[in-house]
């Protein structure tokens, strides 16, 4: 008891400074990420558009395609990536998931071009030569009969 009498008030006092520093840090961190600076730009990439979204002057997210779209398709035109970019930057500031789907991307008219991977052009190659084999088998088949009717 006579611990208690000597050092209580001083580990009391000790307890709360540590507490109240420690909730002075949690509210300084809770009112940067409310009040981060967000700044968006758009970016030029190889036959089109990009964005970055830099946090408080710090790159925080690049995207260099068309986020949601299977293959490497990038944006037409600066709008189409500023407006996806701003939607982005909506999400993060109401703690959002950061997806954007292709719907909300028709939704701010933003122009997504058709596919040409390598999947897609090889379906393409595939669907060409099964076109240029029927036609070489309906040649054939038409040089035959012709042959045999001269005969």
């Amino acid at each position: 008891m006579a611990f208690f009498r000597k050092w209580g008030l001083s580990i009391g006092m000790l307890i709360v400074i540590i507490g109240t520093f420690s909730y002075g840090i949690y509210k300084r961190n809770e009112w940067r990420k409310e009040h981060a600076l967000m700044e968006l730009r758009a970016i030029e990439v190889p036959n089109g558009w990009g964005y970055d979204i830099l946090r408080d002057g710090q790159p925080y997210f690049h995207q260099d395609n068309i986020p949601g779209i299977p293959g490497h398709r990038v944006f037409r035109t600066k709008e189409d990536a500023l407006a996806v970019g701003e939607l982005l930057c909506n999400k993060i500031r109401t703690g959002q998931l950061l997806t954007v789907t292709e719907q909300e991307m028709r939704s701010l008219h933003v122009y997504i071009p058709p596919d040409t991977t390598i999947a897609a052009d090889s379906t393409r190659y595939v669907d060409s030569v099964k076109v240029a084999m029927t036609a070489a088998a309906a040649a054939k088949a038409k040089a035959k009969d012709s042959l045999g009717k001269t005969k």
